[in-house]
């Protein structure tokens, strides 16, 4: 077991040198060093001319890289990044997408989206790192603060066809930020239809001779004496657009989740009782910036022990208890953006920092595994999470039993008694997207959708205090068998699906789930039966 004293850190490399001692694995044990002791490899990508452009996002030919960072994903990533807005037009698709679904605006309308403004820290003049607003994402992959969008929502605007696109941009400032974009820059990189000064957009909304302009409810803007404003329809139209994601938009999140489970499955055998949650977290960040993932979908979560319980756990703070279970749900976002900022996925993993499970802990993670397992047989086209989430409850109360947490009823009487709700107290799943919580209804399911599978066995004394309390539920708890599992915390597996017209593909399917297959990646780095077999 390892300790990393707080005061004795000296950043991420020091962090990677003591997981290296922890991996003790030949392949790993010399790839993950300091940056001075790490042997590089070459990472070839494009040519020299198609490199001159120094705006491209893409790492610079012949660049070094750690020999721990797969050089496929590594290719597959660069390659999305340089290639994102003109050559795999994702804007005008997701464009199309949400006319089609605007299918009641007026003929001689624009909708009109102010994008995400730079932030500083309060009391500063220190920048924070921008992410641009997601529908801003959706609609032109800019990713630039203070933009403002026009987009023809009808087919009677004049200058603009259905569908297209007036991108408005600020000047930039060479003194802070170095050489800036000219408008032929944007105009050549991004996927719209024409690029102006912000100064302009009065005079071009005019010239577009509308009637309507929509816009979220509060925003200020421009409207033509012609027009009207209407904030009530495009938000709505907006969800229900990103809901069926496109293909452009399905590869940004394969990206995402394929860099995320090289995160979770490298923190999985570096990770070991007696260090920090905080350790966990840094060693994941670090490995998706890797791969040019500088934002987490979402704060991430590496709760430990009986942090393990607590469901948004953010603090990350505790030295790992001995013989623990580690739950970490954390994703990478990934996108064609300078920044990396765009599109999220969602993934937990709970793994015993000793890398092998108590007899307790097996128990309940093969009741979470089997839940899991029930609800995602069910995801298809017409079917709802609301059949999902049956199946993975009927699953949870038939583990409970077996393990005598539960007693002394049928498994639809436990169900009638809502004994599930007490180990289980949140939502099944939920899309995923340019958002981890991204908008849309997923009931019923349909092709083109991205959700996750996320059931939960927890022992959160709140509610088993609670139920212990209740004449309804109390007779159903073996509270000496239960008092055996308070302190672990819980377990979750959670992983992302694309739905598919005849049923699912999981996206995250890379990152072992079962038991067995987490003991085996834990202790041999193997991740499969199959892997096995191959050597």
């Amino acid at each position: 077991n390892i300790f990393l004293p707080r005061n004795n850190m000296k950043g991420v490399a020091a962090l990677v040198v003591v997981v290296v001692t922890a991996l003790g694995s030949a392949s790993l044990s010399t790839a993950i060093t300091t940056d001075t002791e790490r042997t590089p490899h070459t990472h070839t990508i494009g040519t020299a001319a198609e490199r001159e452009n120094p705006s491209d996002p893409r790492r610079a030919l012949d660049a070094e890289v750690p020999e721990y960072v797969d050089a496929d994903l590594l290719n597959q990533v660069d390659e999305l990044r340089g290639g994102f807005a003109k050559s795999m037009r994702v804007p005008t698709a997701t464009r199309e997408r949400f006319i089609n679904v605007f299918s009641g605006a007026s003929e001689a309308s624009v909708a009109v989206l102010i994008g995400g403004l730079a932030e500083e820290r309060e009391g500063s003049d220190t920048e924070m790192l921008f992410r641009q607003e997601s529908n801003f994402i959706y609609l032109t992959g800019f990713d630039h603060p203070g933009a403002i969008v026009v987009v023809a929502t009808g087919s009677r605007v004049a200058g603009l066809d259905e569908g297209d696109a007036w991108l408005f941009v600020p000047h930039g400032n060479a003194v802070w930020q170095g050489r800036t974009e000219t408008l032929e820059d944007f105009k050549e990189r991004y996927d719209v239809t024409d690029v102006f000064w912000i100064e302009d957009l009065n005079s071009k909304l005019d010239s577009a001779t509308v009637d309507t302009v929509y816009t979220f409810s509060g925003v200020v803007t421009h409207i033509p004496e012609s027009a009207e404003q209407d904030s009530t329809a495009l938000r709505g139209a907006l969800a229900t657009a990103r809901v069926i994601k496109q293909s452009g938009e399905i590869e940004m999140i394969r990206a995402a989740t394929d860099i995320t489970a090289e995160e979770h499955m490298l923190v999985m055998r570096g990770i070991k009782c007696g260090n920090y949650e905080s350790d966990a977290e840094s060693l994941f960040r670090y490995i998706g910036h890797n791969y040019g993932a500088r934002f987490q979908s979402y704060l991430p979560i590496v709760g430990s022990g009986p942090n393990a319980a607590a469901l948004h756990y953010n603090d990350n703070d505790m030295v790992i208890p001995p013989a623990s279970l580690v739950l970490i749900d954390a994703g990478a976002e990934f996108g064609a953006t300078r920044n990396g900022g765009g599109w999220t996925t969602d993934i937990t993993r709970t793994w015993p920092c000793s890398g092998a499970f108590t007899t307790e802990q097996r128990g309940v993670y093969d009741t979470v595994y089997e839940a899991q397992s029930a609800a995602m047989a069910l995801v298809k086209p017409s079917n709802s999470f609301s059949q999902c989430t049956a199946a993975a409850n009927s699953a949870i109360i038939e583990g409970l039993l077996k393990l005598r947490i539960l007693q002394d009823g049928t498994v639809e009487e436990l169900l009638a008694a809502r004994m599930h709700s007490v180990f289980m107290p949140h939502g099944l799943g939920h899309s995923v997207g340019l958002d981890v919580h991204d908008p849309g209804s997923t009931s019923p399911f349909a092709a083109g959708m991205v959700i996750t599978i996320e059931p939960g066995v927890y022992f959160i004394d709140a509610l088993i205090d609670a139920a212990l309390a209740s004449t309804t539920q109390s007779k159903y708890l073996n509270e000496e068998v239960l008092d055996t599992f308070r302190g672990m915390g819980g377990v979750r597996i959670e992983d992302t699906l694309l739905v598919t017209i005849d049923g699912y593909d999981n996206l995250s399917a890379k990152i072992p789930r079962s038991a067995a297959d987490v003991e085996r990646w834990m202790r041999d780095g193997v991740a499969s039966p199959q892997e096995v077999a191959m050597e």
